[in-house]
């Protein structure tokens, strides 16, 4: 048992992130945080709901997202509806619902380089939502099972503080909650988790519990790592590039620029994923292939990982595929290598 902390440290860098770690609410079934005395779920709108690249719920007043953190569990779902820039067809629906951890950064920290720099350079955009709380899962809401928000948050919206609710965000009731049960929902990817399989699509007593019976699953099947010492790595997608995109690549490459204890694996869970077909995954630069020592954690890798993405969105040399996917050049991947072992090298826990 003394030798408990120094193992901590060892291996996650602080018992702090240790503690950090284990309260992100990753092994929280949804359905616990609906069936929850009382329940875990909160209402807020979004002008848009593109978890894929907004990876995080945001908040603009630093005082609302402690309030939201202390009323709140790990694991906590987050039913939006759409306000504002949404659309003509989900303003005042409901079109998605997040589930988030306690895990608290920076907006720029949880999401795609290319969507930040599109935030930053909105002058609306660029000095909101920046405090941000980590998301873990996603599900969009099905057309045709969209509930106008009035109907499905009775109690939540009686005030009409439309204001409010899009700032702080209010917890639902009970029977409020169970609503969810009546969409149709389709898991979609959250940025900065990997996954491997297609979603599941269906209703949500389906999609949100915990296991199914029958020989096939159909939950993601998701790859996830424990934390530890990590290295980064750029994978190469080898085939027609041009037929791949639809358009011609002028010679640059798909490629997936991420941090993983184990490159070799994390590339072959990616063909996994592949049908038979003439592409593949390949490493092209990964720091154990070239004999470089791992990094303690994965907010050092993370680090890493963020320095090569701002680089290979560069245009025209490179641009964003979404999520960690790029095309770029030959001489744009190699300066984000050497730019993301850098900052991963020079990284200083906050």
């Amino acid at each position: 048992m003394t030798s408990a902390p120094r193992l901590l440290v060892g291996t996650y860098g602080s018992i702090a992130r240790f503690e950090q770690l284990h309260e992100m609410g990753d092994q929280v079934p949804p359905m616990e945080a609906i069936y929850g005395d009382p329940p875990n779920v909160w209402l807020t709108s979004f002008y848009r709901f593109h978890p894929e690249e907004w990876g995080f719920l945001g908040f603009t007043d630093e005082a609302a997202r402690q309030r939201f953190i202390e009323r709140s569990r790990p694991g906590v779902l987050v039913v939006i509806y759409g306000a504002g820039e949404a659309s003509k067809a989900d303003r005042g629906r409901i079109i998605g619902i997040q589930q988030c951890s306690h895990v608290i950064g920076s907006a720029e920290e949880f999401m795609a380089p290319d969507a930040w720099i599109a935030k930053a350079k909105n002058l609306e955009w660029a000095g909101r939502w920046n405090f941000a709380v980590k998301a873990i899962r996603a599900w969009r809401v099905l057309e045709g099972s969209r509930m106008e928000v009035r109907d499905f948050a009775p109690q939540a919206t009686a005030t009409e503080a439309w204001q409010h609710i899009g700032a702080r965000g209010v917890p639902l009731t009970g029977a409020e909650t169970k609503n969810i049960l009546k969409l149709n929902l389709e898991e979609i990817p959250v940025f900065g988790r990997n996954y491997a399989e297609s979603f599941s699509v269906g209703s949500a007593k389906d999609v949100l519990a915990p296991s199914r019976a029958g020989p096939v699953s159909k939950c993601p099947f998701v790859t996830r790592e424990s934390e530890g010492p990590k290295h980064l790595y750029v994978l190469v997608l080898r085939g027609d590039a041009d037929a791949f995109l639809g358009d011609s690549a002028n010679g640059r490459f798909i490629i997936k620029a991420g941090f993983s204890g184990h490159p070799v694996t994390r590339c072959d869970d990616h063909n996994r994923t592949l049908p038979d077909c003439a592409f593949s995954w390949e490493i092209l630069r990964s720091g154990d292939s070239e004999g470089r020592q791992a990094y303690a954690t994965s907010d050092h890798a993370k680090a890493g990982e963020r320095a090569m993405q701002h680089v290979l969105c560069r245009q025209p040399s490179g641009r964003s595929l979404g999520g960690e996917f790029f095309l770029a050049d030959e001489a744009l991947i190699e300066e984000a290598w050497q730019a993301g072992n850098e900052a991963a090298r020079v990284y200083v826990s906050q």
